[in-house]
């Protein structure tokens, strides 16, 4: 390989540190005016009325949009592709673009639009809205009582989903088993919190009926067609512009307020631009799902499953959105992960009037994984066996299939994964307590992730590159750059393909995807990017790369077969003998009396999915006295297929680590008795900063995948799954009790500390 593989420096390194890099709220428009939205103070009401005539009146105020003024056609958010698989894709249709009744505290109610955003907020303070408050429910349990009030009419008990799924006979599993274990788990509501505040939109509205929209979305072309059909638009009306994105994870994994800012300039026919605050921006954006988990293992004595059953209740907060979606990988994901032949899923999708929740990184995965990887070291240690060596004897591997996709895995690393974390670890040395009130302790986890949506739902991804007659190349690709380094990862790609020099295949590092310009991409969540675009960019990239062959045969006089490409030169296959340069060739194919010109079409909807694994080692400290948890050093270890870009990969891995330890230890939007978040700003949510970390060392294990880009598999999301639960057992390793709610809090630790000494 002569690009692929290699640690190349991000192509938008520049850009962003000096400030060149354009993001939505960076763009003016002339006559741009401002929009505001009015949010709902109660988590669940009644409106009966809402007055908006002083709010228009006001100086400088455009317009004022309630739901009586908005086409009366629900629609879901979440940023799905098209399925031909009867019931794989629930998608519950149950938003308007401000709401007929209070769900959430925060809830859009009403949204001005003025000629600024200070005349607009005041504007706010003049609509009159008259409530009637309703009981509200923010544990779904409640919820689902036979007597609780109904927050969307279309879920009887407030369920929106259900889940039943079974493999094998679970009850003559559980009758085979010597030890039958049971646990139950909870995890948090976090948010996924970029740099960037979610969200900030700019709409601007074209006689004829057209509509632009700049956002800082994930998925362009399918949130192009949520908004159209929402607005009763042909899918062609709409417009998407992708600028730079200051990190998503999740967060922008569908609409957010692009509709409201298209509706204001639909009204207005001037462009409007609508901007979230931070506090906006955690509070009524989408978060991760809380759920609760209950898990039940039968075993043999040398730990082989006999049977296993996991169901859970999944707080979907006030509206669906990606509820069911992260409900069947939570729990499909978690049973695809040990050798078992009798398995069961079940669970329930609850309403609730807390904040809604989406597809935030990992995507259920990390909730599931918290449960069966603290569970798993509770069987290890019931059997007296080291928990290491559990995992070494009933992992899956290659030829399995994975619940979660019904496919086989055709590739898996996660043996080496083990080995090679547990030795930098360095898993059977025992480490010295630093104090007496200090408890030393190592914990891991394993976890089996996705790359991309396949076999359920559609893989699409286009990519175009055009040889130009200097003998470069231009990649043009709708994959998503949101700060992890795509645009990076797909030039390299294109280079290895095409036989160029790297520095000879350009693309856009300000990654501006235009649904009017580029091909079509399903965008950037599950793991997929790499995977699913780079398979399409290789594509075009070899299709190009053979024109210009077919060329340089003629003008050579050449078979083809004997020609390559290295370094932009045409050669000899055998000899390397330099024959022509690319550019010459491409000026050749332009400037000729039947002057064509070279472009590479490149098409996905690759068919499979190889699963990336990995194994997560933690060590930490934890203060016997105040419940601290210190993490003093961190392993992971990855198979990633093959890594494109190293250097890339590692700052995915440690990225997501960071959020899984502020997930495991500190994050939690608090909710109190009212409905209302009590931590909406940064000053209050707590997440790690730099000096918060641990040391990490990462491990770049190489299981080729065989069907994705020169073998490589998703590594989005991986890093954040396992690593609460490796911390979870580090903590039981060192203070001997086993901690299930998240986040693990001084608090729940003195507790549980507490609990044992009673």
């Amino acid at each position: 390989m002569n690009t692929v593989g290699k640690s190349l420096p991000r192509g938008d390194a520049y850009q962003k540190v000096s400030g060149e890099a354009l993001y939505v709220d960076d763009i003016k428009m002339h006559g741009m005016l401002a929009g505001k939205v009015l949010r709902s103070p109660y988590p669940h009401a009644i409106i009966r009325d809402i007055k908006v005539e002083r709010a228009k009146k006001l100086n400088g105020v455009i317009d004022v949009i309630t739901y009586n003024d908005i086409p009366q056609i629900r629609y879901n958010p979440a940023a799905y592709p098209p399925t031909n698989v009867p019931g794989r894709m629930v998608l519950p249709k149950d938003m308007f673009i401000v709401t007929d009744k209070a769900r959430y505290v925060g809830d859009p109610v009403a949204a001005v639009v003025a000629i600024d955003e200070e005349i607009a907020e005041e504007a706010l303070s003049l609509i009159e809205v008259d409530y009637e408050p309703i009981e509200a429910y923010f544990y779904p349990f409640d919820s689902m009582k036979d007597d609780s009030l109904s927050i969307h009419e279309c879920a009887e008990k407030n369920i929106l989903h259900k889940y039943d799924v079974g493999f094998g006979d679970i009850d003559k599993g559980f009758k085979e088993a010597d030890l039958i274990i049971e646990e139950e788990f909870s995890t948090s509501r976090i948010s996924p919190a970029p740099i960037e505040p979610i969200a900030t939109s700019i709409a601007m509205a074209h006689p004829g009926g057209d509509i632009t929209i700049y956002s800082a979305t994930q998925t362009p072309h399918i949130t192009r067609r949520i908004i159209a059909e929402a607005l009763g638009l042909g899918i062609s009306k709409v417009r998407i512009i992708k600028p730079s994105v200051g990190g998503a994870f999740g967060g922008r994994h569908g609409v957010t307020n692009e509709l409201i800012a298209a509706f204001l300039s639909i009204k207005t026919n001037q462009p409007v631009k609508l901007s979230y605050s931070r506090e906006e921006s955690l509070v009524c954006t989408t978060t991760r799902h809380p759920a609760y988990l209950k898990i039940k293992s039968g075993v043999k004595k040398d730990g082989s499953l006999t049977a296993r059953t996991l169901d859970v209740v999944v707080d979907a907060g006030a509206y669906a959105c990606h509820a069911a979606g992260v409900t069947r990988m939570m729990g499909l994901l978690g049973l695809s992960l040990y050798k078992c032949e009798n398995l069961h899923f079940g669970g329930k999708i609850v309403y609730t009037n807390n904040p809604p929740a989406g597809g935030i990184r990992g995507y259920g995965n990390p909730q599931g994984t918290f449960a069966v990887e603290s569970h798993t070291d509770t069987i290890a240690r019931e059997l007296n066996m080291d928990p290491l060596e559990y995992r070494l004897m009933h992992h899956v591997e290659k030829g399995d299939v994975n619940y979660q996709s019904g496919l086989e895995i055709d590739s898996c690393g996660i043996e080496e994964c083990i080995k090679q974390g547990a030795k930098k670890i360095r898993w059977s040395e025992k480490t010295k307590s630093s104090s007496e009130n200090k408890k030393h302790g190592k914990g891991m986890a394993i976890m089996i992730h996705i790359s991309g949506t396949r076999p359920g739902l559609s893989e699409l991804s286009t990519a175009r590159i055009t040889v130009n007659e200097d003998g470069c190349a231009y990649l043009s690709s709708a994959a998503a750059e949101i700060g992890q380094g795509i645009t990076t990862s797909i030039r390299q790609i294109a280079a290895e393909a095409l036989g160029f020099k790297y520095e000879d295949v350009k693309t856009d590092n300000y990654r501006q995807v235009d649904t009017m310009v580029d091909g079509y991409d399903m965008g950037a969540y599950a793991s997929r990017q790499t995977f699913s675009n780079g398979v399409a960019v290789k594509n075009a990239a070899l299709d190009a790369r053979n024109k210009i062959l077919n060329h340089a045969s003629k003008m050579l006089s050449y078979d083809k077969d004997n020609l390559t490409i290295e370094d932009s030169i045409i050669k000899d296959a055998n000899s390397k003998e330099e024959l022509l340069k690319v550019a010459d060739v491409v000026y050749d194919v332009n400037f000729k009396e039947d002057g064509q010109y070279i472009i590479g079409i490149g098409v996905s909807d690759i068919d499979g999915n190889s699963p990336p694994f990995a194994a997560q080692f933690a060590e930490v400290e934890v203060d016997i006295e105040t419940g601290i948890v210190e993490v003093l050093n961190f392993v992971a270890a990855h198979d990633v297929g093959r890594a494109i870009n190293p250097y890339i990969v590692e700052g995915q891995i440690e990225g997501a680590i960071q959020q899984g330890i502020g997930y495991a230890l500190i994050e939690k939007l608090m909710v109190d008795n009212n409905g209302k978040v009590l931590n909406p700003e940064f000053a209050n949510y707590k997440m790690l900063t730099s000096k918060d970390m641990p040391k990490i060392e990462t491990l770049l294990i190489e299981e080729p995948s065989p069907i994705g880009p020169y073998g490589a598999k998703g590594v989005g999301e991986p890093g954040l799954v396992p690593v609460a639960p490796a911390i979870a057992n580090a903590i039981n390793d060192a203070i001997g009790v086993r901690i299930k709610e998240l986040p693990m809090t001084p608090n729940r630790i003195l507790k549980a500390l507490q609990n044992k000494k009673d």
